[in-house]
């Protein structure tokens, strides 16, 4: 039974990262990376998606590295995935755009993100400080966890807020230095989703093959090779899917077991406070100690000590 867990476990290792190195590759389609332009970057959301393609400072299709280097003088550095500089008559801009298959545990992704917009401004200066040479940046996160039921978008950019004497009045720029720009690929598309979103889950998260192409033909995906790509994209999700699917039911029924513990304990120490006359405080204080720190501030909350 071992032997077979490990090897179902090195089996989803290997499944997880053909995976993201297909997700990665599709970062650099410049059709794609427009769409996700169109709606991540204010600028330019009024702008057809063939014009966007043409701000994209590479001379092809498919940008030829898929990932660039940000040093800081300390030595330590940050990898995007992407890099890339956009730029319209006189507006220019740089970004990055970054693939995360889950939400990470070991540290918030927001500081991440932060990081890297941070990085990008900081990147532009020389030995001697031009301000006004300095480009806005466009930090640009795709998030898959296979958990995550509907898409959305999420815009953090700037504003300024004024305060004179009790009045405050709050202004948002057109543009801002830093932007960021999240999109969460969920299991189901809505018909007023964004266009970047509906290619996002037909190209990540796709269950049938014919039905994704059909799609993103729509989307101007309509050479042999999209269809290849799009065959081993949805070939490896099926299973990453499902073993989402899976983890969300294993969760269901963990969390299911530690209601019932806490249900189950609440009910105890309120009978043993009735029965025996004992505070309840006092039960619980004997009690909690069978209980997980968590278990036990829940158990404390249903009792109104907390």
């Amino acid at each position: 039974m071992k032997d077979k867990n490990k090897k179902e476990r090195k089996s989803l290792r290997r499944q997880q990262r053909a995976y993201d190195r297909m997700a990665k590759q599709w970062l650099r389609d410049t059709r794609l990376l427009s769409y996700l332009i169109k709606d991540g970057v204010p600028p330019l959301a009024s702008d057809p998606i063939e014009a966007i393609r043409g701000y994209i400072e590479t001379d092809t299709d498919q940008i030829p590295y898929a990932s660039g280097e940000i040093a800081f003088s300390s030595g330590a550095y940050v990898e995007p995935d992407l890099l890339f500089g956009m730029k319209k008559k006189s507006w220019q801009a740089y970004g990055n755009a970054d693939f995360q298959k889950d939400m990470p545990k070991a540290y918030d992704l927001e500081s991440r993100k932060n990081l890297y917009v941070a990085a990008m401004v900081c990147n532009q200066v020389g030995k001697k400080v031009d301000y006004n040479a300095l480009r806005p940046v466009y930090s640009m996160w795709v998030v898959n966890d296979f958990r995550i039921k509907k898409s959305e978008l999420e815009i953090k950019k700037e504003w300024i807020e004024k305060t004179e004497g009790s009045q405050v009045t709050r202004n948002e720029p057109k543009e801002g230095m830093m932007n960021l720009a999240t999109f969460k690929i969920g299991n189901e598309i809505r018909e007023d989703d964004k266009d970047s979103l509906k290619v996002l889950h037909y190209l990540f998260k796709c269950e049938e093959e014919k039905k994704a192409n059909e799609k993103l033909r729509a989307y101007g995906f309509t050479m042999e090779e999209d269809q290849r790509r799009v065959r081993k994209m949805c070939n490896l999700s099926q299973g990453l899917i499902e073993k989402g699917r899976e983890e969300g039911r294993n969760e269901g029924r963990a969390q299911g077991r530690k209601e019932g513990a806490v249900q189950a304990s609440v009910k105890i120490i309120r009978g043993i406070s009735q029965d025996f006359g004992i505070p309840i405080q006092q039960v619980y204080e004997t009690q909690k100690e069978k209980l997980s720190p968590s278990e036990a501030r829940q158990v404390g909350k249903h009792l109104g000590l907390m």
